[in-house]
């Protein structure tokens, strides 16, 4: 097997930074230490986003688990876990014996050289500062999700942490795309890239990762990462990204215990 890439702990780290600021709401939400595992209720019921984070100090997998599922249950919230593709065998075995299933595999994609430049865009990409703007940030995916929640938390989270930037896609007057970036020093994260279903394929997506990756180089970045779907692999590759990891999504609809 090969060597894990050494910037993969640094990641991690970033991820669940990431995860703990724009997964839980500023004030509905609760993050907890639980048997080795980061809990974040996001506090928006039952939701994709609650979700336990194993870190390597995590005891034996399936009876953390189960403490992890009883924490959840304790609050009425089904939950995901997100395992590393490289993390023991038993933590996978462990989630499918206590009931959770499959979702989905994600991508782990890593920029360090050769840092994209700007290219002449097709829309007006800014930053989400004014209300207006965060509005409109939360309101592009609403023909496909409705009211989605968690889109609200991340503009709650950008609102009190400088490290959180927000950007907007304009495309003849209309919100057509959004992303976020998240700095952690000399890396940032990219999170929630969306453009508006009948906008896709027309390199929308590509104008405003290279928009976010800009500001994040203004403010210091020198890698970036991000968890892509399957999908989106090619998009990134053609950027210079490079698939360093997986995770493993697996989760349930309901509380467990």
């Amino acid at each position: 097997m090969p060597a894990a890439h050494p910037l993969v702990p640094a990641i991690a780290a970033a991820m669940r930074d990431a995860a703990v600021r724009l997964g839980c709401h500023p004030g509905l939400g609760e993050v907890a230490e639980v048997a080795g595992f980061t809990c974040i209720d996001a506090g928006l019921g039952v939701s994709s986003a609650n979700v336990a984070l194993p870190s390597p100090s995590a005891g034996k997998a399936l009876p953390a688990l189960r403490v992890v599922a009883e924490w959840f249950s304790n609050r009425g919230l089904n939950f995901r876990v997100d395992i590393p593709a490289d993390a023991p065998s038993e933590l996978m075995a462990a989630a499918m014996a206590l009931g959770l299933q499959f979702r989905e595999r994600q991508p782990l994609m890593l920029l360090e050289q050769n840092w994209p430049a700007r290219r002449p865009a097709s829309l007006v990409i800014r930053p989400a500062s004014s209300a207006n703007d965060a509005a409109a940030f939360a309101a592009i995916d609403a023909l496909e999700y409705g009211d989605e929640p968690l889109i609200g938390t991340i503009v709650a989270a950008a609102a009190e942490d400088p490290r959180v930037l927000l950007f907007t896609g304009i495309l003849e007057g209309q919100p057509a795309a959004r992303i976020a970036a998240m700095l952690h020093g000399e890396l940032v994260t990219l999170h929630s890239l969306y453009v508006h279903p009948g906008l896709r394929r027309r390199g929308i997506g590509t104008e405003m990762t290279l928009a976010a990756l800009a500001a994040a180089g203004e403010h210091g970045a020198r890698s970036a990462a991000l968890l892509s779907t399957l999908t989106a692999v090619p998009l990134y590759e053609r950027l210079g990204f490079r698939r360093i990891g997986d995770v493993i999504v697996m989760g349930c609809d309901a509380p467990l215990l």
